[in-house]
């Protein structure tokens, strides 16, 4: 079992960051928000208080997802749209 170093860890995380924020971009640029990516918290509730997306913005999400990952998102994934980290981590663990 090989152990990461600082620069492995390091990268990873990088790596995350700009994926959040292209995802964060995405959503921005697709439903044509009022709000810079950058001041949208990784953590931020995508419905409700958070990104008041509604039902429309959803089905505008999952092709965007599929478009650009190659990721399907199903009726039972509503996990997926927790947060921006909630759905990076759905797209990562389904990319191919």
């Amino acid at each position: 079992m090989s152990v990461a170093t600082f620069e492995d860890i390091r990268s990873q995380a990088e790596t995350r960051l700009e994926k959040n924020m292209k995802v964060k971009s995405m959503i921005v640029d697709r439903l044509g928000l009022d709000v810079e990516p950058a001041v949208v918290s990784d953590n931020q509730p995508l419905f409700g208080r958070g990104l008041e997306m509604d039902s429309l913005d959803t089905l505008e999400i999952v092709v965007m997802v599929n478009n650009e990952y190659d990721v399907l998102i199903s009726d039972d994934d509503f996990e997926a749209f927790g947060s921006i980290n909630a759905l990076v981590d759905f797209i990562e663990a389904r990319e191919v």
